[in-house]
């Protein structure tokens, strides 16, 4: 019994609970407070088409913004809300103030190779060197020092030979420039010369000099050689007042001593040479060369000056190989150019070729035959060849 009595009293207890509960239900769904309702009766205002300016004029618009401006204190910049949605590209370039000091980065790094390009080794060099001292703890640093090895030995790991390929400093350079056949060279050289020319019918002509280079610009020579003045003993000195390899272009003074031997006669032979390369692509180029001078002599009791001159030009079609023709010019008496009663002159022009030989050396060998003659005729036609040995 005890049982059924706390049975029938669980279900009364139910039904008296259940009105409760669902009245809490309604309050926690619909969050209402009972206050709220004392609210309904307020009017809600509507906005008629009337009150809505006009969007063509602005003047509202400006008098709302004037009112906005008069709170703000005097001397105080506006408000500007950053949200974050206007990104520039630009913003970027703020990453490097966040760097530690003497840290590059790659944009950095690719800008600095930009400038680079086009430099020559040593100028080049000199630039990273600063690069590094702006930026010691470049994350780049080991391929930069191994970048500054290599220029360093293109710029002191010079040729020895005259066909070698390694790149070195330019203002240590030598331009290997053409040497004439009948004209004076005008590249300032260690050198031995010899050769002979033979033409017809009794014309002999032996030539043997040293020259040695002081300077990449100034060279001293000492030789002898058969002159159309008779034997004669030479030496003297060459300076390129310009030799450079970057514009391939020479320009030498040349000042010469000699003795004519028979009869005797000192002279002083003072010139002025010219010369320029022009490149093709590869190994090919073309050799210019033009000088022009005098040969001041005084024989017993008598000043000859004689005018000289002359044009050479070297064509290389490949390292080994090179073909010249040559225009050489001998003077005296400038005022007729009558073949009777005009001034002496024997004036020749040249071709040959030229062949570079192991060692530094170099053969040639060739043709003269006079163009231009008058009073002076040594020889009808003349064959030649020397060999140059460069130290």
């Amino acid at each position: 019994m005890s049982f059924a009595r706390m049975f029938i009293l669980l279900i009364s207890l139910g039904f008296v609970a259940q009105p409760a509960l669902a009245a809490d239900d309604d309050d926690f769904l619909l969050d209402e407070d009972p206050d709220e309702e004392e609210d309904d009766d307020v009017p809600i205002q509507r906005i008629d088409d009337e009150d809505v300016p006009d969007n063509d004029d602005d003047s509202a618009l400006e008098g709302e913004e004037d009112d906005l401006d008069g709170l703000m204190r005097e001397g105080e910049a506006p408000l500007n809300i950053e949200l974050g949605l206007d990104v520039d590209e630009d913003d970027d370039l703020d990453d490097d103030a966040a760097l530690p000091p003497g840290t590059d980065n790659a944009a950095i790094y690719r800008a600095q190779l930009e400038q680079l390009i086009g430099m020559q080794p040593d100028e080049e060099g000199m630039a990273w060197e600063s690069y590094l001292q702006s930026y010691p703890s470049s994350v780049f640093r080991q391929r930069i020092e191994e970048r500054m090895g290599e220029l360093s030995e293109a710029m002191f790991k010079g040729p020895r030979g005259a066909n070698a390929d390694i790149a070195v400093d330019n203002a240590r350079k030598e331009l290997n420039f053409s040497a004439g056949m009948l004209l004076e060279p005008i590249d300032p050289r260690s050198r031995i010369r010899a050769g002979f020319e033979w033409g017809y019918p009794d014309w002999i002509n032996l030539i043997a000099n040293y020259e040695q280079q002081l300077d990449r610009d100034l060279s001293v020579h000492g030789g002898i050689s058969h002159r159309l003045t008779g034997w004669s003993l030479e030496g003297g000195a060459r300076y390129a007042i310009i030799k450079s390899t970057r514009t391939d272009f020479i320009l030498t003074a040349i000042g010469d001593l000699h003795l004519n031997v028979d009869p005797i006669a000192p002279g002083v032979r003072p010139m002025m040479a010219a010369g320029k390369r022009f490149r093709f692509g590869g190994e090919v180029y073309m050799d210019v060369q033009a000088q022009a001078g005098a040969d001041l002599m005084l024989f017993p009791g008598m000043f000859s000056p004689r005018w000289l001159s002359g044009l050479n030009v070297t064509v290389a079609p490949s390292e080994t190989v090179m073909v010249f023709l040559e225009v050489n010019s001998v003077i005296k008496d400038m005022g007729s150019w009558d073949d009777r009663t005009g001034n002496f002159r024997f004036n020749q022009m040249a071709f040959g070729i030229r062949f570079q030989g192991k060692n530094n050396s170099m053969v040639g060998t060739g043709a003269s035959i006079p163009v231009s003659a008058n009073y002076w005729r040594y020889h009808y036609g003349a064959v030649m060849a020397d060999y140059q040995y460069y130290l």
